[in-house]
């Protein structure tokens, strides 16, 4: 009896002291726990006071709905672990909470039955705080998508990068078979072009040539040629020969990095003439070389033409001045036997003085006045065969003023048979001009001559031809004009005045205005006309001095 006494109340100082440790344990442990029951917290320890922000005892026989954020949070729940607690035993899941602060919080929350047996003991919860947890898992997820995001853009600029070089590959491989299409293309190009090219290293040594340079030169294309062992001589258009070292296409500081179209001879070593080139040249660097590449193209027909056409130019400006001759003719029949006459008269003059012995004195005088007269005739006689006969239409230094006075001095006796006053305007002591006397005459010529024809209608008072010279372009060229005050030229005739064979005269040929046009540009100047008011014509030509 006493040993069942004694173990009773061994059992109850045990149970009593277990009690008394899990109630410790309840309060002290640092997991947040509570004691539910019909969602109403019956008491909950210190921790789970804490995690949801609330003073000791405050959340005691509260409704679980304060953690809830809101109503459609709080009620499927209720009805979610209601009949979970049918099913099993122990229930878990995660959710949001809310604070006493109003804070939200992510809770990992554990539920269990205190007694299966017996569910209406009501139920016990852990609560775990994983906000930081969550938040830590969010940057990762937000980091990782962000990786994925780049990625993605870094493999869209892979894919991107990859498919440009593919694409730049198969440019390149284009571009490689185009650039060996070109090269066969420039190669037959190069050697059928019907021009000589060569290309040349700054020490004169001919790289490469074509057939037509080949041909033309005399090189060999199979074996490099130096410029300076060629068996050529090259010389300028005037024939003053080129040293081999100096020819301009090899010589930067010649050149200026290009030369066109220079004119230059060629011979071989017995110095019998080949033939002339026109020579083109530009210098090419690439990296650390340079190269000369020469274009000659072969004009040696073109300079036969050119003489054969300065022959003709000098025969017709010839024939020119013979046609003038031709319309002169009578009126120098005429004024050359004046002064003939004259001094046959004044020669029998001096017979019959002579047969009286007293007209000493006179006879001297007589003699002299036939003198002067047969000097006029001859100077007459002189100026019209310089004027008709060959001549070289080479250019001299000559003074305006003086060809301008030889030219009217011809013209005398139209001056008097024309019965016109002539007005010089000329330069006092002017530059020397580069010209052919003898063709600038003709032009002079022509152009008085025709002044004179212009006014024969008016009355003598009005007959004025003025003649003048002066500079113009700034110093770079000498103009003369020839202005007569007749009746001009309609404005329909105005523009064929240089037409050939136009004339506004019923016997003129209408080539002496275009034989002067011609002859005024073989001299690099222009000739043109303009009319004066109502009546009269200005023709006037410029020479490059």
């Amino acid at each position: 009896m006493r040993d069942d006494m004694f173990d009773m109340a061994l059992n109850d100082e045990q149970g009593e002291d277990a009690s008394v440790g899990y109630e410790a344990l309840f309060r002290n442990t640092p997991v947040a726990i509570c004691h539910l029951f019909n969602r109403t917290i019956k008491r909950c320890n210190r921790r789970y006071e804490e995690v949801f922000g609330y003073e000791p005892g405050e959340l005691d026989n509260q409704s679980v709905r304060v953690h809830y954020p809101s109503d459609e949070l709080f009620s499927p729940f209720g009805r979610k672990y209601g009949h979970f607690f049918e099913r099993g035993h122990t229930f878990k899941d995660e959710r949001p909470f809310v604070r006493k602060d109003g804070t939200l919080i992510w809770c990992i929350v554990t539920g269990t039955l205190l007694d299966p047996a017996n569910p209406k003991l009501g139920s016990i919860w852990v609560v775990q705080d994983i906000s930081e947890h969550k938040r830590i898992e969010d940057e990762l997820k937000a980091d990782v998508e962000k990786l994925e995001i780049v990625v993605q853009q870094r493999t869209v600029e892979l894919s991107r990068h990859v498919a440009s070089l593919e694409e730049e590959v198969a440019t390149r491989q284009r571009a490689e078979e185009a650039a060996n299409e070109n090269r066969e293309k420039y190669q037959k190009l190069f050697h059928m072009l019907p021009i000589g090219i060569s290309i040349t290293d700054t020490h004169g040594t001919i790289l490469e040539a074509n057939c037509q340079f080949a041909e033309m030169v005399g090189v060999r294309r199979a074996a490099p040629e130096n410029w300076r062992k060629l068996p050529l001589r090259f010389f300028l258009h005037d024939g003053t020969e080129i040293p081999r070292h100096r020819l301009p296409w090899q010589i930067r500081d010649f050149q200026k990095d290009s030369i066109n179209n220079i004119e230059i001879g060629m011979r071989d070593e017995k110095g019998r003439k080949l033939r002339w080139l026109s020579v083109s040249s530009s210098l090419i660097e690439r990296k650390d070389q340079q190269f000369v590449v020469a274009a000659f193209t072969d004009i040696t027909y073109r300079k036969r033409i050119e003489e054969l056409e300065r022959l003709r130019h000098a025969e017709l400006t010839r024939l020119g001045r013979i046609n003038s001759m031709a319309e002169m003719g009578a009126a120098l029949a005429h004024q050359m036997g004046q002064p003939l006459v004259s001094a046959v008269n004044y020669l029998n003059g001096c017979m019959l003085r002579l047969e009286r012995v007293d007209g000493v004195g006179e006879i001297s005088e007589s003699m002299g006045l036939a003198l002067k007269y047969l000097e006029q005739a001859g100077e007459i006689l002189r100026h019209v065969k310089e004027f008709v006969c060959k001549h070289k239409p080479d250019k001299e230094p000559e003074n305006i003023n003086e060809v301008i006075q030889d030219a009217l001095s011809f013209l005398n006796f139209e001056v008097r048979r024309h019965d016109v006053s002539v007005d010089l305007r000329l330069l006092q002591e002017p530059p020397l001009v580069p010209l052919c006397k003898v063709e600038i005459q003709q032009v002079l010529f022509n152009l008085m001559k025709n002044g004179m024809e212009a006014m024969t209608s008016l009355p003598p008072e009005a007959r004025k031809l003025v003649i003048g010279s002066e500079i113009v372009d700034a110093g770079g060229a000498m103009k003369v004009f020839v202005q007569d005050h007749g009746t001009g030229l309609e404005k329909r005739s105005a523009k064929r005045v240089f037409e050939p064979y136009f004339s506004t005269k019923p016997d003129g040929m209408g080539i002496g205005l275009t034989i002067c046009r011609s002859i005024v540009e073989s001299h690099g100047g222009q000739l043109s006309f303009s009319r004066i008011g109502k009546g009269g014509s200005r023709f006037q030509f410029t020479l490059p001095m």
